[in-house]
This record gives C-alpha cells, sequence and structure tokens, in this order.
C-alpha cells in the first residue's frame, strides 16, 4: 500500500509509529467500549481500549490495534476494502489515536508556520480551512498539516502533520504553482508532493488557533476580523473540533477535557470571522501574516 504523502524513510529506525500487517484475525470485541461514530453514510467506527491499548474497527478498511504507546498500530484489512478508503482512516483518525496514546490531541484543522511559530485553523469540512492555509504557504509560509493538527498539551507545540492538501476545483487552480495534483476521493484535487521550501518537518510554538466562521461578505468590505475567546469558550471550541469526535467518550471524556483546557490556557483561540468569498482569500491571508508578523 503506496501513501504519496508521507515520505520514504531513512536507515534510521522510525521514531513517531510502525504501521504493521496483524500476524492473525483479531479476537471478537475485546475491552471496554469508548465511543461508535458514523465516519460517512452508513460506515461506522467503533473505538475500544484493550490491555494493550486502543482498538479502533472500521466498517470499511478493518481492525487496527494501537499498541506500545502508541507506537506500534497493527492492520487486520477486511477482505477486499478499498485501499484508497483505507488510507483515508489511516492517515485521520488512525494516526490521531496514535497521537493520543504518545499524550498529544489531534483537531480537525490545518496549520501553517510562520518565522514565530505555528497557527491553525479550525472548521468543518468545506468552511475554507485548507484554501487559506495554502494561500498563506503561496505568501512564504510552509504548511505543517491539512486537516489533522497533533498537539502537544503541555508545551503547546504543534506537530507536523500530513503535508497533503485536498481542495475542490475552484481552489485547487488557484495553487497550480505549488506542484501537480491528483483527483482523488470526492473528487476532489490532491497536492500530494509540495515544494520541500513549502513544508514545515519539525515541532513549532504554536502562537495561534482559529475558529473559522464563515459569513456574508459585508458591506463594509471588512473580509476578516478576529475575537478571542475566554478559556472556558476555547475549551469548548477545542472540543468541538477534536480528530475523534465522538469515539473517545466513556472513561476517556475527562482526559479529553483536561487535554483540551490546557491547549486553551496557553494558547490564543480566536473566533476568525471570515467572508464566503474565494476571490478575496489573498487578503485575508495578508491580514493573518501581518497579525503575526
Amino acid at each position: 500500500m503506496e501513501f504519496p504523502e508521507l515520505r520514504v524513510a531513512g536507515a534510521e529506525p522510525p521514531v513517531d509509529w510502525t504501521l504493521r500487517l496483524a500476524d492473525a484475525r483479531p479476537a471478537a470485541s475485546p475491552g471496554s467500549l469508548l465511543g461508535r461514530d458514523e465516519l460517512a453514510a452508513g460506515i461506522y467506527g467503533e473505538l475500544r481500549r484493550t490491555a494493550t491499548g486502543l482498538r479502533i474497527a472500521y466498517d470499511d478498511s478493518g481492525t487496527f490495534d494501537i499498541e506500545s504507546g502508541g507506537r506500534v498500530i497493527a492492520w487486520s484489512p477486511r477482505e477486499g476494502c478499498d485501499m484508497e478508503l483505507a488510507r483515508v482512516d489511516i492517515l485521520g483518525r488512525v494516526l490521531s489515536l496514535a497521537a493520543y496514546e504518545q499524550g498529544l490531541f489531534a483537531l480537525h484543522g490545518s496549520a501553517v508556520a510562520l518565522d514565530a511559530g505555528a497557527i491553525g485553523f479550525l472548521a468543518p469540512k468545506g468552511s475554507g480551512k485548507s484554501t487559506l492555509a495554502m494561500s498563506l504557504v503561496a505568501r512564504g509560509a510552509r504548511l505543517m498539516t491539512d486537516d489533522t493538527l497533533p498537539v502537544d498539551p503541555h508545551t503547546a507545540m504543534a506537530r507536523p502533520g500530513v503535508h497533503s492538501v485536498r481542495l475542490w476545483d475552484d481552489s485547487a487552480g488557484r495553487f497550480a504553482a505549488l506542484g501537480e495534483s491528483r483527483i482523488g476521493l470526492s473528487d476532489k484535487h490532491a497536492f500530494d508532493l509540495l515544494p520541500e521550501g513549502s513544508v514545515e518537518r519539525q515541532a513549532r510554538p504554536l502562537l495561534a488557533l482559529y475558529e473559522i466562521v464563515p459569513i456574508p461578505m459585508p458591506d463594509t468590505g471588512e473580509e476578516v476580523r478576529r475575537e478571542r475567546l475566554a478559556a472556558p469558550a476555547a475549551t469548548i471550541a477545542l472540543m468541538r473540533h477534536s480528530k475523534l469526535g465522538t469515539l473517545l467518550g466513556g472513561a476517556e471524556a475527562m482526559e479529553v477535557f483536561g487535554r483540551c483546557a490546557a491547549i486553551a490556557e496557553r494558547v490564543a483561540v480566536y473566533e476568525l470571522r471570515v467572508a464566503r468569498n474565494l476571490e478575496g482569500v489573498d487578503s485575508v491571508a495578508a491580514t493573518i501574516a501581518a497579525w503575526h508578523s
């Protein structure tokens, strides 16, 4: 199975995680149920805490056992599973669970690195966070991650994630200079191999998180404004944008709350009200860059 978004490892052993095929079929339903979530129409994931770590079972791609503190992922593929869907599962929630076991917290967001540190954009699908991140990259920022943003709650450091960006047609054409794209799931354009100078591969201090709130184009012409959230509201906002959603419930719910509260205490969290205007995204990116210059 190929992952065009990831670099080929060198001679040194992998540091963060290893994905391997399981030696045998997993035993049925071990451990305590933490949560169940509908990931797509009719496709569910079920998460359990086991004696050795976490297990997530997908209807589409199979079962993943996350062990050794999040550093080993054993995959038992479902017979006949679609490899493209499996890639989405692995690079999304499976790696987010591995990060969680390592003490990190994965947010559903994109992030870029500026000279002073990293800034992240949190939003549901289709709200423009990837387009905004790429607009900043086109202005000289470096992409840290798209879709999944791992954060260390104790140090407020943002970790690099997968350097692949998926955009709709109207946005993808704006960034052709950053490399070739392929058509992936949902007919989106996937930019898998951005130029090396356009990506960030080191952890960076997290300067701010922006929760994107799309608004109609205002009569004043002011396309973007921000309002900092107080710590309680910031904590709730971060919980809304957990990459793992309702999967991490049950006995893990308080741990999730604690990690969100720790991030909100150390990082400025803003509501970012942005006009729905693709032609104005470069101006918005310039304003955000100026806030952190």
